[in-house]
């Protein structure tokens, strides 16, 4: 007891006095601390906090694992100490060993492992953990409280955060904010702004996470507002409201805004430094960069990695790549972070080989540096490249797989989708998700449900991505079912189910939904990033404004073309006069509609409506204006355009490519050609390939394959464009033969492949080619010959004097003939002198269009070698009866100067 009762003071000296803690490396304090005595648990806590104190946290653990008898306060200081390391699970798995062994965890155990769940996003234990501090009278602490808030905050569920705050005895401002950042993190920014008002008391951080939330729901207007109105600022809060100005692509206002932080004196941090760098990478100001770059140096932050990285970003946008290469080669020390960068810049040049080439020659990579090298390949339509390289990573990492996952989900391949995710070594939620999605949209519902209810952890996308798959597949029900399951619903959740009733031909159900989303207090501030931060209210109305059509695939491939239905356009318009404040987006949502309706006058008068235009008002415009054929109307818009400093997009420039393409004016094609290159879309997939049909339909073939064979990517557009260019110029043979490259290119053919191809062999009268082809489509590849390519076998058969075979093709055919198949019949009844095909070919579309010649001058013309001239006079009766005057025909011609 004597040696006991020594090694004791020994112990409790030593706490008191760290600097004295290498006494505890005696054998004999050792074995004391493994004996252990149940009034010296005390002392071992006191040692275990020494060593924490002290920075010994190795130490202290090993302190804390050599006694036998611990209290609820060594386990509390094992678990913090765990937190601190950021070993979160194993928080999680010593309160389980605490409670196992009958000790009553306290308010520091409950609110330790609660944060260890908000971090591991573990919402069954964090609920466990939950119902046992409500049993030991925890909840009405304060720490547990905001603890509890966090977790549920982290796990989506926002719908209980106010109830566990009603249940702390008093709420201390530290509460209050852990309340309105938990709203705000769950985008119920409304309320989160009631709570705001609510508060007896606020620091800054209180107003710096509300200013946060505006500025994640895009209403950056309120957010400067409310920052304009904070009492006092830190550098947390002006990172934040620049940071928000950098993402909203409000580049000069976050420039001027850290200015004013610079007259004011206020302390400049790396955080803030970095969104300042982003602002003149957006603004593409290399002198303001070159002006951040002499700060940084100045100030010391040089040495920072992440503003050293930036550095390099900054360079790569504003100077170009080469010129940033210098900058980079100039920099005395370069981190991993900036090699990357420099990497990137690369990449976005469109120059992976370069980027590669510095890869190698990098001597320490991390995973970012293989993940940027990896997207890149991917990026570039380079799979072979990147499977490869992702062959080479000594350690294989869920984000790359994830990559490569898409690129062979996008590309009908899930076979490799599925190999890839089942031999990754380990399996996060977005993998997961990413073969869900896979799963969907090929139709297999049962094995994405095995793999829904095999995963540990479901996010509210995995849930997205399921509602999303059974509205595709029709099953509204189940949609429902699983909307109703999920445990946070975000405006993607909300839109999904609405955009589906829609689609599903359940209008009136969508708009009750939508009344029931906004009681959910998912108003207009909500937007989402999937459809580039657009209000939902607005994406809501858009649908609303939609025809709705009978299934979700029909509307999947083009919604945008279906037009509107009345009642429709009568709720869209409700909704938009109803709304208090209408942004430029409101109006660009009506604009389109009313473009998709075919009603430009209506649009026109919204266009000059609204008080302000953004680039997407002048595209719908502009690009619904070239597709409706109205080219000189789109091009005036388009000048008008430019008189207003909003440069063009890639959807602008091919839209009217391809509207000067159809009219063949040659010379507004290559004025726009010159623009792409100007604008450096000349490697835009959608570019080229407008670029392509334009020269196509300008019979500058050579012209047309010399762009096709510069293409980095070509997707299926691109290989139907080229083979459609030589068809339609007569060149059946060079068509035949893209054919063939494009199946040795893996990509797979679809039924306008087949249709150029069958018009290439109808041109060239390739018959036994025209029947290969045809019998091909549903026997290699499940593609079922629609009626445009029975026309052209029916046209190939008359014009070879095939007739019966023609008709029988036509007696074949799975639904009604239409006028185009017996127009080709009777115009060839002629050469074989087939009279009675010929009466029953013209009195079929006679019926379709009593009023209508030509079918009367054919019959005359067949009458005519038969010498039947009773007959023809009278036809020529019965064309006189019909009365109608000849189509006026017309000729266009374009006169460059």
């Amino acid at each position: 007891m004597r040696v006991a009762a020594r090694h004791a003071g020994v112990l409790r000296t030593a706490a008191s006095q760290p600097h004295l803690l290498h006494i505890c490396e005696a054998p004999g304090v050792r074995f004391f601390c493994s004996y252990g005595d149940d009034h010296d648990v005390a002392s071992g806590n006191r040692l275990v906090g020494a060593n924490l104190r002290a920075g010994r946290p190795d130490a202290a653990l090993e302190v804390f694992d050599g006694m036998l008898r611990r209290d609820v306060v060594s386990w509390n200081s094992s678990m913090a100490e765990h937190a601190r390391a950021v070993a979160h699970g194993r928080v999680a798995a010593a309160f389980l060993d605490l409670t196992r062994q009958g000790i009553r965890p306290d308010h520091a155990s409950f609110s330790i492992v609660l944060s260890a769940c908000a971090w591991l996003e573990a919402l069954e234990l964090g609920r466990c953990v939950h119902g046992l501090a409500l049993r030991a009278g925890s909840t009405g602490s304060v720490f547990v409280g905001a603890s509890l808030i966090t977790m549920y905050a982290n796990c989506g569920v926002f719908r209980c955060l106010e109830q566990v705050f009603d249940g702390v005895v008093c709420p201390n401002v530290a509460l209050w904010n852990a309340l309105v950042s938990g709203l705000v993190m769950n985008h119920r920014v409304a309320d989160a702004r009631r709570v705001f008002d609510m508060m007896p008391a606020r620091n800054v951080v209180s107003w710096t996470a509300m200013v946060k939330g505006y500025v994640r729901v895009h209403e950056m207007e309120l957010a400067l507002e409310l920052f304009n109105s904070m009492p006092l600022k830190n550098s947390v809060s002006w990172c934040v409201i620049i940071g928000g100005l950098v993402h909203h692509h409000q580049f000069r206002e976050a420039v001027e805004l850290f200015n004013s932080l610079m007259r004011n004196g206020e302390e400049v941090t790396s955080a803030v430094l970095v969104k300042v760098v982003n602002a003149y990478a957006g603004l593409k100001s290399s002198e303001g960069g070159r002006c951040i770059h002499g700060f940084s140096v100045k100030s010391g932050f040089v040495l920072d990695l992440i503003i050293e990285a930036s550095l390099v970003a900054m360079y790569c946008n504003t100077l170009g790549i080469e010129e940033a290469r210098l900058e980079f080669d100039k920099m005395d020390r370069k981190h991993v972070s900036s090699w990357n960068s420099i990497i990137s810049g690369y990449i976005c040049s469109h120059k992976i080989d370069e980027a590669r080439k510095l890869f190698d020659s990098m001597v320490d990579r991390d995973k970012a540096s293989w993940n940027s090298v990896i997207n890149g390949y991917i990026g570039h339509g380079r799979i072979d490249d990147a499977t490869e390289l992702y062959s080479k990573m000594p350690e294989k990492n869920v984000e790359a797989a994830t990559a490569l996952m898409s690129w062979f989900i996008d590309n009908g391949k899930l076979d490799k989708a599925q190999g890839m995710f089942y031999s990754m070594p380990k399996k996060d939620v977005m993998c997961c998700t990413t073969l869900l999605f896979g799963y969907m949209k090929e139709g297999y519902l049962d094995d994405a449900l095995d793999l829904f209810h095999r995963m540990h952890k479901r996010t509210v996308v995995t849930y997205n991505v399921m509602i999303a798959g059974f509205l595709h597949q029709g099953k509204v029900t189940e949609a429902y079912k699983l909307f109703n399951e999920s445990p946070a619903h975000d405006s993607v959740t909300w839109s999904c189910l609405i955009t589906g009733l829609s689609q599903n031909g359940l209008a009136s159900d969508a708009l009750k939904l939508y009344k029931r989303m906004l009681l959910s207090n998912i108003g207009p501030s909500i937007r989402f990033s999937t459809e580039n931060s657009r209000p939902l209210y607005v994406y809501t109305m858009l649908f609303l404004f939609r025809n709705t059509v009978p299934n979700f695939a029909k509307a999947g491939t083009s919604v945008a073309g279906q037009g509107f239905g009345q009642q429709g356009e009568d709720d869209a318009l409700d909704l938009f006069h109803g709304m208090h404040k209408r942004t430029v987006v409101t109006y660009n949502v009506m604009i389109a509609g009313f473009l998709h309706q075919g009603k430009v006058t209506e649009a026109y008068k919204l266009f000059n409506e609204s008080s302000a235009h953004d680039s997407v008002a002048w595209s719908c415009l502009i690009t619904r204006l070239a597709q409706n054929g109205l080219a000189s109307d789109a091009l005036k818009l388009y000048k008008r355009m430019l008189l207003s400093n909003i440069g063009p997009s890639e959807s602008v420039v091919s839209s009217l490519m391809s509207c000067f393409s159809h009219h063949s004016m040659m010379v507004h094609g290559q004025m726009f050609h010159a623009t792409a290159i100007k604008l450096g879309l000349e490697l835009c997939l959608l570019i080229q390939n407008s670029l392509i049909s334009l020269y196509c339909k300008c019979g500058k073939m050579m012209t047309a394959q010399s762009i096709f064979d510069q293409m980095v990517k070509r997707d299926v557009v691109t290989w139907n464009t080229i083979i459609h260019g030589y068809a339609f110029n007569s060149l059946g043979q060079n068509a035949i033969e893209m054919f063939e490259n494009m199946k040795k290119a893996q990509v797979d053919p679809d039924e306008i492949t087949f249709l150029g191809v069958l018009s290439a062999c109808n041109h060239m009268s390739l018959l036994n080619e025209a029947k290969h082809f045809f019998n091909a489509m549903p026997r290699d590849y499940g593609i079922v010959p629609n009626i445009t390519h029975y026309a052209c076998m029916v046209d190939l058969f008359s014009r070879r004097g095939m007739l019966e075979e023609a008709e029988r093709l036509v007696k074949s055919m799975p639904f009604e003939p239409d006028s185009a198949i017996w127009t080709s019949l009777l115009s060839n009844c002629k050469l074989s002198g087939s009279d009675k095909l010929a009466e029953h070919a013209a009195g079929q579309l006679i019926a379709t269009n009593p009023s209508a010649k030509m079918p009367y001058l054919h019959l005359i013309s067949v009458n005519v070698a038969s010498n039947r001239w009773g007959v023809i006079e009278s036809l020529r009766s019965q064309i006189r009866r019909t009365a109608t005057e000849k189509e006026v025909g017309y000729s266009r011609i374009s006169i460059s100067p």
